[in-house]
């Protein structure tokens, strides 16, 4: 990616964690406005020729998430963010955020599940928790925003950590 790309998917990252965290939402204002702009930047970057790269990078972060989302894994909101930051970082970054993302999700998920063992249980209640159920007394409806498993993915991936 170029630094205009990064700048803008940083941008676009830092809005939709803010809404996701606040909200549980990510606005379709700011998923369109973002796929708009990258559709028209990488037109105007490289061309033409460009048009399939970029329509393979929305089509890698569409397809898979909406997969989730059909199944009631994630938002439609998520589907659309990673469809938009597809436009601007190509299907192979795209994919790859995606992979990480899902590996952090699944770590937030198993600290869910141990917040429910005995030893931690009466900590655990005393946590607020503003995403619906807690986590301790939810069966399967505990929920998270998804952005707070994308957050720590991009950055390893911006630092080539990963």
């Amino acid at each position: 990616m170029n630094t205009i790309a990064e700048v803008a998917t940083a941008v676009l990252l830092l809005f939709a964690c803010w809404s996701d965290i606040r909200r549980m939402e990510i606005s379709n204002i700011l998923c369109a406005a973002f796929a708009a702009g990258g559709f028209l930047f990488q037109l105007a970057a490289y061309g033409p020729g460009r048009i399939w790269w970029t329509i393979g990078g929305f089509a890698a972060g569409a397809i898979p998430f909406f997969l989730l989302y059909a199944v009631r894994g994630l938002g439609a909101g998520d589907v659309k963010w990673f469809a938009a930051y597809g436009v601007w970082a190509g299907a192979a970054a795209t994919l790859e955020l995606a992979v990480y993302s899902l590996l952090f999700a699944g770590g937030i998920a198993a600290l869910l599940l141990m917040l429910k063992l005995p030893v931690l249980r009466n900590w655990a209640l005393r946590l607020d928790w503003p995403w619906g159920a807690h986590p301790v007394r939810a069966g399967k409806g505990a929920k998270f925003p998804f952005m707070l498993a994308v957050a720590p993915a991009y950055a390893l991936l911006a630092l080539n950590v990963g």
